[in-house]
């Protein structure tokens, strides 16, 4: 495992969403002093890609006001020559979706969110599949990138309680506010690490979702780690078969802040 002290760090945020902004916001506040770190620099999505991202917030006038570098041209060569200028020793990929190249995990150390408990609940759509199991409970986890989506060493996770009836937006709302706690808990080197392992159930694409449901749950019941699938609009279509609980369950999960459902035609 990598070097375990984070503090006097300059930082480069990528990310575009408003747990980017939230983590921005507890970063860059007076009383949060621990650590002594420096955000430098926020690689954000451009306009065109902010319009289909769930969650997707403007930047520009937090950067502006804070005196940050602010780049949302995508362009990763940029990104990694602006960061060696502006000396930056740690990037934390936040509430980002996209694949952050080799190049720039192997020149700076590289650390991101994951909307599970790693290293059981891996892949896609976490908390969509996590307010769909319903159990009153989730996690979130801080970890370190490398190459393999999920694969790196595990800094910290922590764990929610919520509301079994609870709306989908209340509920991404406690993991994003989870999240940052536990961002800044790295940070200030507050750190517990796990070992991390590779998946023992990988679940395809467009697998139905209460059959997916069902196996995440006996995943976590057996300590198995399982690689769930991303989720498209494909996916969001209600199953005629599926128990009444689940369509309820269904319903919930797939809406706001997220696509919402769609009845079968």
């Amino acid at each position: 495992m990598g070097e375990q002290d984070f503090r006097n760090r300059k930082i480069a945020i990528i990310g575009n969403t408003k747990l980017t902004l939230k983590s921005l916001q507890r970063l860059v506040h007076p009383l949060c002093v621990c650590c002594h770190y420096d955000i430098k620099y926020v690689f954000g999505l451009p306009e065109d890609m902010i319009k289909n991202k769930v969650n997707a917030v403007s930047l520009v006038e937090f950067c502006q006001y804070n005196d940050i570098t602010y780049n949302n041209s995508n362009d990763w060569g940029i990104f990694e020559d602006d960061c060696e200028a502006l000396g930056i020793d740690l990037v934390i990929a936040l509430g980002d979706s996209r694949i952050v190249p080799s190049t720039v995990i192997n020149r700076f150390e590289t650390i991101g969110n994951h909307g599970a408990v790693l290293p059981y609940v891996q892949g896609g759509a976490s908390l969509v599949w996590g307010r769909m199991l319903n159990s009153g409970e989730w996690g979130v986890s801080i970890f370190r990138l490398e190459e393999k989506v999920d694969a790196g060493d595990i800094l910290k996770t922590k764990t929610f309680t919520y509301s079994t009836d609870v709306d989908m937006l209340e509920f991404t709302e406690l993991a994003d506010d989870l999240t940052v706690d536990t961002l800044l808990d790295c940070l200030c080197s507050d750190i517990e690490p796990i070992d991390n392992q590779k998946w023992k159930v990988n679940v395809a694409k467009h697998t139905d979702s209460q059959l997916v449901v069902k196996l995440l749950k006996n995943c976590l019941a057996t300590n198995t780690a399982i690689y769930l699938p991303p989720r498209s609009y494909r996916d969001a279509y209600i199953n005629r078969s599926w128990s009444s609980k689940f369509k309820k369950l269904f319903k919930i999960a797939n809406n706001d802040p997220y696509p919402t459902w769609k009845p079968l035609k």
